[in-house]
Parts: structure tokens; C-alpha cells; sequence
């Protein structure tokens, strides 16, 4: 059975767990290619255009996985820990593929409510029917999973000052924007070409991520705590913020200007990149080239200050 994973969205964080999960069950895995633009044209021809990028994105992939497979699995996560939710975008997308699919290919999609074993483990039936050798699988994959942030305790390459360190940026997004090269590469490779740093949420442990004393307790959006607890703990480690937020998603322009407004009161300097469909990589690249600038004459003053 030949089991399709978009390479998008969810996948830059439970790809890794779920290619061998599937390769457990006996699946022949099937990958989508790395987004580009013939991937994004497919996603723009069946989703509406109100709906954000990543969306638009993981669309493209189910379509070019759909005439390869027998199946394609793409879960869906309505909530995990402490009932954060998704956004209802990320939610309703499922329901979105099953239309444009139109029973072409069969889609198994698992829904997460806090229990992600019995999730999989019910959408694992779906491919198998012997209980025992889903289960096994299952154990198989968690238990070889990458370590993550989580297991290696705090980021050790933190800095203590914030003046005797390599220049570093905070760059505040979620992981499937800025693990995708299609979206985020040419801001990350334009950091780096100016010599910075670069600090995510995915640096940092799911202690503080997870986090939900003070205003962070108010976020019931799952991945948009997560910024802002990374946006908190960073905030007087790094040079300045840089957040990419996807034209459209409410929970991050919310969360947004609670960090802008956080940023401005410390004097960090702080960049809102909103990106879409047509968005040019010549007009991010100078946006971000004018903003290393803020950050390096910013930190000039306040050496000799």
C-alpha cells in the first residue's frame, strides 16, 4: 500500500515520527517534493484565497501526491495539551482535501483531541488490521524518535550578555513557515549572510514553550503560546525580533502586536514580515537587509552608551 505525507504543515514536526510509524505498518511511504511554485499553483486552484499561506501550501501537496498513492495520511490536530486548539483554518483543511479529492484517493486523517497515541493508533487499523502490530509500530516509532528540544534541556548556546556574544535574531514563526525554503529561505539566508545568529521557538525546551503563568495562560491557540513564550524568554538575549506572519492568520496578528508592543517598551528593535502568495523575495530580502542595519547601529549606541 503506497501511504502518501504532504510535505507541509504538520509534517515539519511529526514527519519524521510518522514516515516510520507508516514504514511499521508495512506502508511504502510516498513524499511530496519540497514546495514550489507548480506546488503552491495547485494549492491556489482549490482552496479559497482568504485562507493563509501554509494552507495554500499543504493543498498544492495533497494534490500532487494524488495520483501516486493509495492513500494519503494527513492528520488533523483540533487540540493537544491544556485544550489548545489549532486555528480553525489548520482544523477545517481536512474537510477542505476530502472535497477536492473527491474520492479519488482515500485520505486518513486521525483526529487528535489531547490523546495523540490513540489517534494514531486508530488510524494505524486503518492500514493494518492486527491491533498488536500497530501497537508495535507505534512503540517502534516513538521510542526511535529524534531527540528534540525537550530532551536536551535549555538551549546551551544561549548568550548571558547581550553584548559580548555573536549577533543573534529571534526569529518568531511557526515551524512550518520557517522549516519550509519555499517561505522562509531567503529571510534565513539572508541573516546569515550579515553574520547573524538565528534563535526559534524549536531552540528551546517544551518547559518554557509550554509555559502558562501570566498573560501566556490567556493564548488558547496551541502553536501561538508557543511564539510567545519563546518571544518572552528571548526577549534580552538577542539583537532584535524578526516575526513571519502568514497573510490572514488572526491567532498570530493578535499575538503579534502584544510582542511589538512588549519589544518597543524593552527597545528591541522588532520586524513584522507578513507574507503571502505574492510576496517577492527581492522586497523581503531588502526589508530585512534595512533591518540587520536598525539592529547593528542599535547596538552600536548602546555600547558606547
Amino acid at each position: 500500500m503506497r501511504v502518501g505525507l504532504p510535505r507541509a504543515l504538520l509534517y515539519y514536526r511529526y514527519g519524521k515520527l510518522w514516515e516510520r510509524f507508516l514504514d511499521g505498518l508495512g506502508a511504502e511511504v510516498v513524499l511530496s517534493p519540497k514546495t514550489d511554485e507548480a506546488i503552491l499553483d495547485k494549492g491556489l486552484a482549490c482552496v479559497s484565497s482568504e485562507v493563509c499561506l501554509p494552507i495554500k501550501v499543504v493543498a498544492g501537496h495533497i494534490v500532487e501526491l494524488r495520483d501516486r498513492v493509495d492513500a494519503i495520511f494527513f492528520p488533523r490536530l483540533n487540540w493537544l495539551h491544556d485544550r489548545l486548539y489549532a486555528c480553525p483554518k489548520m482544523i477545517g483543511i481536512v474537510d477542505v482535501a476530502r472535497m477536492f479529492l473527491n474520492d479519488e484517493v482515500r485520505l486518513i486523517a486521525p483526529t487528535i483531541n489531547g490523546n495523540f497515541t490513540r489517534a494514531h493508533i486508530l488510524a494505524g487499523l486503518q492500514i493494518c488490521p492486527n491491533l498488536f502490530k500497530v501497537w508495535q509500530a507505534w512503540r517502534s516509532a516513538v521510542h526511535r524518535k529524534s531527540p528534540r528540544a525537550e530532551d536536551r534541556g535549555p538551549v546551551a548556546r544561549l548568550p548571558s550578555s547581550v553584548y559580548c556574544y555573536e549577533p543573534t535574531v529571534g526569529l518568531i514563526s511557526h515551524f512550518y513557515n520557517l522549516e519550509d525554503e519555499f517561505i522562509s529561505g531567503a529571510i534565513i539566508k539572508t541573516f546569515k549572510e550579515n553574520g547573524y545568529q538565528i534563535l526559534t521557538k524549536e531552540d528551546l525546551s517544551q518547559k518554557v514553550l509550554l509555559n502558562n503563568r501570566c498573560f501566556a495562560n490567556n493564548i488558547r491557540w496551541v502553536y501561538e503560546r508557543e511564539l510567545f513564550n519563546a518571544f518572552e524568554y528571548l526577549l534580552g538575549k538577542v539583537d532584535g525580533f524578526c516575526m513571519v506572519v502568514s497573510m490572514g492568520c488572526g491567532p498570530d496578528s493578535l499575538v503579534a502586536e502584544f510582542m511589538r508592543e512588549r519589544a518597543q517598551a524593552a527597545q528591541v528593535p522588532f520586524l513584522l514580515l507578513v507574507i503571502d502568495e505574492h510576496t517577492g523575495t527581492a522586497g523581503i530580502v531588502t526589508r530585512v537587509e534595512a533591518f540587520v542595519e536598525l539592529m547593528k547601529r542599535r547596538k552600536q549606541v548602546r555600547v558606547c552608551a
